[in-house]
Order: C-alpha cells, then structure tokens, then sequence
C-alpha cells in the first residue's frame, strides 16, 4: 500500500509547486537603490518592513511587535541580524520572483520556504 500512495504524493508534490525564478545578487540589489517598503507573510503571521539604502531596517508583526536591525547582501543571498526578534543571530535566505510579481524568500541552508513578500511603495 505504502508503494501505491508515494507516486501520488509525488505527483500531487510536484503539481503544487510554483515557478519561481531565483534572484541573482545583482537583482536583488537592484531592487533596493532607494529606501523601500515591504509587506510579507510567514506561516500565519504577517507584517511590513522598510528597508534603507544604508543597510537599516525597522519591522512591525503585529503579533509579535516591532524590531530594527540591520541588512547585507553575500553574493545572491540577502542576510539580516534584527536587535530582538532573532536574538542577534543572522539570517540569510535566498530571493524568487514568481509570476504574479511577489518574491519567496528561501532558507538559504536548505532551501526551504522562509515566506513571501511584496513591495509597497
């Protein structure tokens, strides 16, 4: 029975799966030349960030506050460390456009799915 069940599972995996388009450095930096306002969704919780051209960044979640930190890019990924939320550590994660104009960012040790955001501003 287990062996009738996995080909289905892959089947209905792979159908799910969006097309995203991962970012390259270069892209990414392209999209922040100027300040910019972002709203983004993980799990179930949701909130906004602005991001500045000098590598700061206040967050409001709703659920859970509001937080500042800093940003950087290496190579294609786009790393932050925030003063509270993560206790200091940092995060870097890999950015996707998908066709609808949002982005997904992506663990970028795993490659799995951190959460969407889209632009505001």
């Amino acid at each position: 029975m287990p062996r009738l069940v996995l080909p289905f599972v892959l089947l209905f995996l792979t159908a799910c799966r969006e097309d995203v388009r991962m970012l390259t450095g270069q892209e990414i930096q392209s999209l922040f030349t100027h300040d910019r306002k972002i709203a983004f969704t993980r799990l179930s919780f949701a909130g906004s960030a602005s991001l500045r051209v000098d590598g700061t960044f206040e967050v409001s979640i709703p659920r859970l506050g509001e937080d500042t930190g800093t940003w950087w890019l290496d190579g294609d990924r786009i790393c932050s460390r925030w003063a509270e939320f993560r206790k200091g550590q940092d995060l870097c994660a890999l950015a996707g456009a998908l066709p609808d104009g949002t982005y997904r960012g992506m663990f970028a040790a795993s490659g799995t799915r951190l959460g969407d955001f889209w632009f505001v501003d």
